[in-house]
């Protein structure tokens, strides 16, 4: 069984603290077995426990994915890398419906039932803020495939395929809470800012639906050797569609943002019209994740370390 397809059989929501717990004590566990020590790093906050394989402050290389789970929104969160005009015109939707409905609710309430004022405002601000937590923060979302489980088996299986001598010479991280707003890798960064600021970071973040795949380079490593040998060895593989990019040209609000050398990865559907877009994330939707994906980046990602040396 691949790793995609065990996580999300046996750890399909990792939101929780006993969730997140039974996840990380799997992964330790199971590269255990295979000779591979990892360790629970908690941040010096005490809020985030990443998971930390080999030793990120020696690597050429890290590579990294999410592995805490979203809660259940009422609107997808739709990714749209390539197109700043649509996805943020989109990210108005649902706040033009919860203020539509919380204003209609609130009014009938306060001014037409109480013909009261601040019984009005009082219930507007209560609707609001109620329907915003109820509707897109509070309920745990049962499907991650893609976010993020499909990055964290693409890290997993490229620690599982990569020779020992390479593994030497990268290190791998789990971030922990990137849905409460990239916390984990925020305060992974701050605890080891001088050894990560010039370290070369690929992130996976909802990479296992479309066969359009995005890199986004932070403006530290747009210019890198390590990006311009990643371009060069994904470039001549087939079956899928590529495109490198700056963060000037592209968006994906995922934890590479928190380092000057990051760099996204994210898989994306396209449009009859060519819109670049990621579907069903923080939804019921979201139960697509291809083996296929995950065996194309493992592949060539390995084939980049060999160059890497």
């Amino acid at each position: 069984m691949t790793r995609l397809d065990y996580i999300n059989q046996n750890y399909p929501v990792r939101k929780s603290d006993s969730e997140k717990h039974a996840f990380r004590r799997y992964v330790l566990e199971s590269l255990k077995e295979k000779g591979i020590e990892a360790r629970v790093e908690t941040t010096k906050n005490g809020n985030h426990k990443n998971v930390v394989i080999g030793d990120p402050t020696k690597a050429k290389a890290i590579f990294t994915a999410h592995y805490d789970t979203p809660a259940r929104s009422i609107f997808p969160n739709i990714m749209i890398p390539k197109n700043p005009l649509v996805f943020y015109s989109y990210q108005f939707v649902p706040v033009i419906f919860l203020l539509v409905i919380s204003f209609t609710l609130s009014y009938l309430f306060g001014m037409v039932l109480l013909n009261d004022e601040r019984a009005y405002m009082a219930s507007f601000l209560i609707l609001y803020y109620g329907i915003f937590f109820l509707g897109m923060r509070i309920f745990t979302n049962k499907y991650n495939y893609n976010d993020n489980t499909s990055g964290v088996a693409t890290v997993l299986s490229i620690v599982d395929s990569i020779s020992e001598d390479d593994l030497k010479n990268v290190a791998f991280i789990l971030f922990d809470n990137e849905e409460k707003g990239k916390l984990g890798s925020a305060a992974y960064y701050k605890d080891h800012k001088e050894a990560m600021k010039d370290k070369f970071l690929l992130n996976f973040d909802c990479v296992g639906n479309g066969n359009n795949v995005i890199f986004i380079a932070q403006k530290g490593a747009a210019d890198s050797k390590e990006y311009k040998l990643l371009s060069e060895v994904f470039d001549t593989c087939a079956g899928f569609e590529l495109d490198f990019c700056t963060s000037k040209e592209g968006n994906s609000n995922s934890d590479h943002k928190n380092f000057p050398m990051g760099v996204a990865c994210v898989a994306c559907k396209k449009t009859k019209g060519g819109l670049l877009y990621t579907p069903y994330i923080h939804t019921h939707k979201d139960v697509v994740a291809d083996n296929g994906n995950i065996d194309f980046l493992t592949k060539n990602t390995c084939i980049f370390l060999q160059k890497l040396q």
